[in-house]
């Protein structure tokens, strides 16, 4: 298989070739948020998401937002629901619907870092209550059977608390 080749697998699975579990996490950091003045209760937020060289998100959604993502530095592995899995470089763009389910998102490089720019469009009071409870790292929504294995890591980097 090539190296943009990918097979989606169960954590558990022999070999999985691009959804690791043990994968770096990218770094998430909300650059804005305002309340929308043309709709009574949606808020934008813009949030930079930074993946480290071989790191990935797990497969996840964003809890009913629409999400445009911009690709800021190096390229991206990005695969929706189960359309096709694209290569995104510098100044492409992503859309996700609501409910739209990301399954692969990750950094096409070992050595270099990526970035991107994703903005939400949400329920402004259930953007606020995600944020206040976990952070940026509220806003998504890691599938249920990968739940487990991000807890692990999560606990990893935390120390082993």
């Amino acid at each position: 298989m090539s190296s943009k080749s990918f097979s989606i697998r169960h954590p558990t699975s022999q070999n999985p070739k691009l959804i690791k579990p043990s994968a770096p996490f990218p770094s998430l950091d909300i650059l804005y948020k305002y309340r929308l003045a043309n709709t009574a209760d949606k808020s934008i937020l813009g949030l930079k998401v930074t993946f480290p060289p071989s790191a990935q998100t797990p497969p996840h959604t964003h809890h009913g937002a629409s999400v445009a993502v911009t690709v800021l530095t190096g390229s991206v592995y990005d695969k929706m629901n189960d359309d096709p899995m694209t290569v995104k470089k510098v100044g492409d763009s992503i859309y996700e619907a609501p409910g739209c389910r990301h399954r692969i998102s990750a950094n096409t490089s070992d050595k270099e870092e990526a970035s991107i720019l994703a903005v939400f469009v949400l329920e402004t009071e259930k953007m606020d209550s995600l944020i206040e409870a976990q952070g940026p790292m509220g806003l998504v929504l890691v599938d249920e059977e990968w739940q487990g294995a991000v807890a692990e890591q999560m606990k990893q980097l935390m120390g082993g608390q």
